[in-house]
């Protein structure tokens, strides 16, 4: 039985459902957790080991990202309800780079599966998707040798009915390609939204970082926005990664109005949008400029930008290449994001922090402080110290508490992991709630790493 503490100060967190890696020169272990409030985590499924081949830790474990777990592992979708009594999540071995259909112990099926909260009821849903969650290229030039994108949020209908998704389903001819699906978290019926023609140029594969048609998300309207390459309604000849909206049945397909040009220059969407509509959302822009610190590897600057409507409210004006993950607040009154500025100069180290900001454009506030002796080279795209990242999951509107994910070690335990935290919306009471122990060097010397993700909070900023 899980127990509850009470912590002094700290608002309760609702409903945390997480993945914790380890990762051993044997191989991966790896469980599916969730926390209720202050209770202990209960554990839903245990996959001791679960790979084919010896494993070089040291790679994982320094790149402390474990929401990039399924691309080696099984766990790979995950969601939870709006009112916290349900987790949805994905198991299937089937695009692992581990050892594709090798994973799984013998007598766990795989699949789309749904458990209460307290880790009872748990029962299949139906088939795993067959769209991988990730995409992966490897990039030998490149700084690590590999490229990822991967996309494992699922998240819900406002009444808590359903979940969205992509999976393969025939086109207008017939043709198999990536679509867009609701899942019934009752019943389990999935239902085919979308119609897409197949693209050779624009399909996910594990071979490619373009995820085609991708990253659907329920809005707070009960409207479902989604990504495309395609020119679906005839408004994006140009082929260009466009964010399309579409009612809950899949009729009113249509691209989201979005800014092209602003007097400071030329306006290029990031597809960090969040809100609580598509027609009010938070967003990150690039403009044409020299950022002050070039050295992230972005040649743009980047700033947080409110779009109302038809008007355009930039937020911040920090001149950085780094500033983004925008979240909307539930009420629509503050827009929570990550970036190395120093506007208080309370970071000369210029490490990652959590901001937020009164959606008029004022009240900036600095919510954490997380500090480094050195400099952050990368700011919020830093991988190994000095340097960590920053990312918001969800806000307790009731209490004000932010939860979200950080490789940065404020209470210095874990100065090579990540961890998921617990903020007030005003800074204060900052604590951890996951004990993943990171990169770390055994007594004989081996080397083993423990990263937390995917993540799934019942109370998912900016949907």
């Amino acid at each position: 039985m899980d127990t509850c503490r009470g912590i002094g100060g700290c608002a309760r967190i609702g409903t945390v459902a997480y993945v914790l890696t380890t990762c051993t020169v044997a191989g991966y272990r790896q469980r599916l957790q969730i926390r209720r409030g202050n209770c202990d985590p209960v554990t839903v499924l245990d996959f001791p080991n679960p790979t084919v081949r010896p494993l070089d830790c040291a790679p994982a474990g320094k790149s402390r990202w474990g929401t990039a777990s399924p691309i080696g592992g099984v766990f790979q979708r995950l969601g939870v309800s709006p009112n916290g009594k349900r987790v949805v999540f994905e198991v299937t071995d089937d695009f692992s780079l581990l050892g594709r259909g090798k994973l799984l112990p013998p007598e766990q099926q795989d699949g789309i599966f749904v458990v209460r909260a307290d880790g009872r009821g748990l029962r299949r849903l139906g088939p795993p998707s067959r769209d991988a969650s990730f995409g992966f290229l490897m990039d030998p030039p490149g700084r690590f040798g590999a490229r990822t994108t991967v996309w494992t949020r699922l998240t819900f209908s406002p009444d808590g009915r359903e979940a969205v998704l992509t999976d393969l389903g025939p086109g207008p001819a017939g043709e198999e390609a990536v679509q867009v699906f609701t899942l019934n978290v009752g019943t389990g019926e999935r239902i085919q939204l979308t119609h897409l023609p197949f693209e050779p140029d624009h399909q996910v594969g594990l071979d490619s970082l373009d995820r085609g048609t991708c990253c659907p998300v329920f809005l707070d309207n009960g409207r479902i926005s989604f990504l495309s390459y395609l020119d679906i309604d005839g408004s994006n000849p140009e082929r260009e990664q466009a964010q399309f909206v579409m009612n809950r049945d899949g009729s009113g397909v249509e691209r989201a109005a979005f800014p092209v040009t602003t007097p400071e220059g030329r306006l290029v969407p990031i597809f960090e949008t969040t809100g609580g509509g598509e027609r009010r959302y938070a967003t990150t822009l690039s403009l044409e400029g020299t950022p002050l610190n070039g050295d992230t590897g972005q040649p743009d600057v980047r700033e947080i930008f409110l779009f109302d409507g038809g008007s355009l409210l930039q937020l911040t004006r920090f001149g950085r290449s780094d500033t983004g993950t925008p979240d909307l607040t539930p009420d629509g009154q503050r827009v929570i994001f990550a970036a190395s500025a120093d506007p208080f100069g309370t970071n000369p180290s210029e490490t990652c922090q959590l901001f937020s900001m009164d959606a008029t454009g004022t009240g900036l506030r600095q919510l954490t402080h997380f500090s480094y002796p050195e400099r952050s080279m990368r700011g919020c795209v830093q991988v190994a110290p000095p340097g960590c990242r920053v990312l918001s999951y969800g806000l307790e509107p009731a209490t004000g508490t932010v939860v979200f994910y950080s490789s940065c070690d404020p209470f210095g335990t874990n100065p090579y992991g990540d961890q998921l935290f617990a903020i007030n919306l005003n800074g204060l009471h900052l604590r951890q709630l996951t004990q993943a122990r990171g990169l770390v060097t055994e007594a004989d010397g081996t080397v083993t790493a423990e990263n937390i993700g995917p993540i799934g909070h019942s109370r998912i900023l900016g949907k």
